[in-house]
């Protein structure tokens, strides 16, 4: 390409017009989808710290230059990919719960299916989340707990609907539904890292009766307690 012909090129970009029928934006967007799919691709197979942005950037097909444009540091990217990763498993979930069911056991299937779908169909996505993200800063650990005290909160609202319709009790139910989130999270955790990991029905299946006997128990829990408490009130008299 001649120096005019390339300061030229360089003028319409500056200015916004179109190079070759694409906007400067697109352009952004087309890196920048490239390299998120490439971090997916490598951070998964190769691993976070065992991958430079230099090698990042020849696979994408993206300059350095470029690189730096839209992410400050791989930190960045990995967090990007991370990002992309559970907004599937949101939209999955959110769609899943749409089901028109009332039996609780049957929602829970639901959303337990989509989530534990949405992370080992592709079992790249679950070593983002639960391998690659883990303990590469104080921000990352921080982001990875809102992002369990989020999925916690779906199971919340699905207790808090138990309570609305009578059948548990109401209380604060926010511990129990994170520690449903971690046993969730803890188990996928070891698909990942199991050698010869069982069929992700298997594991599906294996949540949901933990999930249903949550929910029996805390019926069971709840009417203990009221029968103490009707004790309690019958000695008071």
């Amino acid at each position: 390409m001649s120096a005019g012909r390339r300061e030229s090129r360089e003028a319409a970009v500056k200015k916004g017009r179109p190079y070759r029928g694409k906007q400067e934006d697109e352009r952004k967007k087309e890196r920048r989808d490239r390299l998120v799919s490439t971090g997916l691709e490598l951070f998964a197979t190769r691993g976070y710290t065992r991958t430079p942005i230099e090698y990042i950037c020849e696979v994408s097909h993206v300059t350095t230059r470029h690189f730096y444009q839209l992410f400050k540091s791989k930190e960045e990217l990995l967090r990007a990919v991370l990002e992309m990763v559970m907004e599937g498993s949101r939209s999955a979930v959110a769609e899943a719960l749409m089901v028109e069911t009332e039996d609780p056991v049957e929602r829970a299937r639901a959303g337990l299916s989509a989530f534990v779908h949405s992370y080992l169909d592709d079992p790249r996505r679950a070593r983002i989340v639960l391998v690659e993200t883990v303990g590469v800063s104080q921000e990352m650990e921080k982001y990875r707990r809102e992002l369990m005290h989020e999925f916690a909160a779906v199971i919340e609202g699905e207790v808090n609907e138990l309570m609305r319709k009578g059948l548990v009790a109401e209380r604060d139910r926010g511990m129990g539904s994170l520690a449903m989130a971690g046993a969730v999270n803890v188990l996928l955790e070891d698909w990942v890292y199991a050698d010869d990991p069982p069929p992700v029905e298997e594991v599906i299946e294996e949540l949901v009766e933990l999930f249903e006997v949550v929910i029996r128990g805390m019926e069971i829990v709840d009417s203990r307690k009221k029968r103490q408490k009707g004790a309690r009130e019958s000695r008071g008299r």
